[in-house]
């Protein structure tokens, strides 16, 4: 355990404190841990010793940038899907023959063409809505969150009845 604290250099965090100075500089400028200074700050009766709003802006900031990046590859993988599905629809070029290939067109890929074009289109959907899912709060934990409400509710409302006349 530290050696307490004397009495110049509580004052001098205190002081510190009260000047709004932000707890890890304080700590770094007195050579305390910034517990210490928040012990310190507690002891002297400070209830809140130190804003947060910019942090706390900061972090909304934060979220609000990380949601704009998801709805930018939501719409991403839309675009790609359109693409790809009219890639799979259109007319489709190969080369057939060795040596010297002959390029033939055909109205349509192959079929094992349009099944990879078609698994990339679900690989594309599947990764739209688990970002959506972010979003909403609609993934499969919040239905499973919904469902276990609902069984709690049920439970609540019909446990203590029994099957008396059944038997």
């Amino acid at each position: 355990m530290p050696a307490p604290l004397d009495d110049a250099k509580r004052q001098a965090i205190i002081t510190d404190i009260k000047a709004g100075k932000p707890r890890n500089q304080i700590a770094r400028d007195h050579s305390v841990s910034g517990s210490t200074v928040t012990r310190t700050a507690k002891t002297a009766g400070i209830t809140k010793p130190f804003d947060r709003s910019k942090t706390e802006n900061a972090t909304r900031a934060m979220q609000s940038d990380a949601a704009a990046e998801r709805a930018y590859q939501i719409q991403a993988y839309n675009e790609d899907f359109r693409k790809l599905r009219e890639r799979a629809w259109s007319e489709y070029t190969q080369a057939v023959g060795s040596g010297s290939p002959v390029l033939v067109t055909t109205k349509l890929p192959p079929l094992r063409d349009q099944q990879a074009a078609y698994t990339s289109m679900a690989i594309c959907t599947d990764k739209a809505e688990k970002l959506r899912q972010l979003d909403t709060g609609s993934g499969p934990d919040h239905a499973k969150s919904m469902l276990g409400k609902l069984m709690a509710g049920l439970a609540e409302a019909f446990g203590d009845e029994t099957d008396e006349g059944d038997g």
